[in-house]
């Protein structure tokens, strides 16, 4: 089925192999959201006959906001921060895929509730670094359109949580099948990593 040029129907999350996607969805999961990864949809490009693929890498979602989340260990891979500008063609760009998996999210009737009614939409953009200087940018903070988080933010929270936890954990055990989890759990007991 196709909507104006769109997959119209939902599909089930592609196994997680990303690590930096496993730490992002596990940040938006302690912060209490529920997750989906790898959801692969496809739309048809203006003036090409077949369509193109891309995949939405993380949607957090609770009862108030939908997050859409792109993961990028690369700041300048989304952006291209460069003497105190953004690449103007590369935000476009970031700005389009936004957009794209929106409209995927609107044309599909499963999925049409997570950006209706007095819901927030956030558009956030993870990665490992951002330079220096790119706030001050000002299209992103005028427009609101896209919100970074690094990764030191995450593994703070990350940490934080199993520190908070740590002594529940250790009565009533901790199991879980996250890989991800599981090795910053053991890095946190190991005291391999800081705050």
């Amino acid at each position: 089925m196709v909507k104006d040029g769109i997959q119209n129907y939902p599909t089930s999350d592609s196994p997680n192999h990303d690590a930096f996607e496993g730490i992002v969805e596990l940040y938006y999961e302690i912060k209490g959201y529920i997750t989906s990864s790898g959801k692969w949809f496809w739309k048809k490009s203006d003036g090409k006959y077949q369509g193109g693929y891309q995949d939405i890498d993380v949607l957090a979602i609770n009862g108030k906001e939908t997050i859409i989340v792109s993961v990028s260990s690369n700041f300048d891979d989304k952006l291209n921060f460069s003497k105190g500008k953004i690449n103007e063609t590369k935000l476009i760009k970031t700005l389009d895929h936004f957009n794209r998996i929106e409209e995927y999210l609107n044309a599909t009737n499963e999925y049409k509730w997570l950006m209706e009614g007095s819901r927030k939409i956030k558009r956030v953009l993870a990665v490992i670094n951002a330079p220096k200087g790119y706030e001050k940018y000002s299209l992103i903070p005028e427009t609101k359109e896209i919100e970074i988080v690094q990764v030191k933010e995450m593994i703070t929270v990350i940490n934080n949580y199993l520190e908070k936890y740590k002594k529940q954990q250790n009565e009533n055990g901790l199991k879980t099948q996250n890989q991800t989890f599981r090795i910053l759990q053991i890095l946190n007991e190991k005291k391999m990593f800081t705050k």
